[in-house]
């Protein structure tokens, strides 16, 4: 599969590396008024709250009763930044996915190749063929606001880098599609038919990966997805 495939390219061009600052903080605060720093959350605006994210009390897992959207507030994209050129070589994580995954020798916008301007993507979620680069955007199979709310927020930061620079965790999308999907698990937003199966097994697949704890609805959703891939 194409996913696969991209994956092995990603890691032999070593865009997995996460730098050793990964553990220090940007400078922006998250929309509570504050930022996680390592294992700790620091507050600066009046009225910032603290998160439960280092709490003794709160379990490895969470309940039925539990309220994702509480932690909505304490995401900070700088904790889980993924356009960044880590190799130095002028492209960026969307760059190096445009190239890798082109079916066509993809045309750029500088003679220092570090923007792709045109070639041929196909877009998995929706089917459809794009052969200009800025119609087609990076998606987090697994979105990077679902895997803080759902346990990735007590991640360390060099765990928060990893998961939204993996590689099977990436796809070129149609933008229009990404704004349909959001945030959403596999209950509330599924691509194309044809796609559905594999769709599944990256969301399985990417969660048993991370230790993710993917809502109840989701994971009935999966299994009754793989179920009937078998079938």
């Amino acid at each position: 599969m194409q996913y696969k495939a991209l994956c092995k390219n990603l890691l032999s061009i070593g865009l997995l590396l996460i730098p050793a600052l990964a553990s220090s903080h940007g400078g922006n605060i998250d929309l509570n008024g504050g930022h996680y720093y390592g294992r700790s959350y620091h507050c600066h605006l009046s009225g910032c709250e603290m998160p439960d994210t280092f709490n003794i009390g709160r379990n490895r897992r969470d309940s039925i009763m539990t309220n994702h959207r509480d932690r909505e507030k304490f995401f900070n994209t700088d904790d889980w930044d993924f356009e960044v050129d880590y190799d130095n070589d002028c492209q960026s994580t969307r760059q190096e996915l445009l190239i890798l995954t082109s079916r066509t020798q993809p045309r750029y916008t500088n003679p220092r190749n570090c923007v792709v301007r045109t070639g041929e993507w196909l877009d998995e979620y929706t089917g459809k063929i794009f052969k200009v680069a800025v119609q087609v955007d990076i998606d987090h199979v697994i979105p990077l606001m679902y895997a803080h709310t759902h346990g990735g927020d007590r991640w360390p930061p060099q765990k928060k880098m990893q998961f939204a620079n993996d590689p099977l965790n990436m796809m070129l999308v149609e933008k229009r599609e990404i704004k349909k999907k959001r945030e959403r698990g596999p209950n509330r937003y599924l691509p194309r038919k044809e796609f559905q199966c594999d769709y599944a097994g990256m969301w399985q697949a990417i969660a048993d990966n991370y230790d993710l704890d993917l809502e109840t609805r989701d994971k009935n959703k999966i299994r009754k997805i793989l179920d009937d891939c078998i079938d």
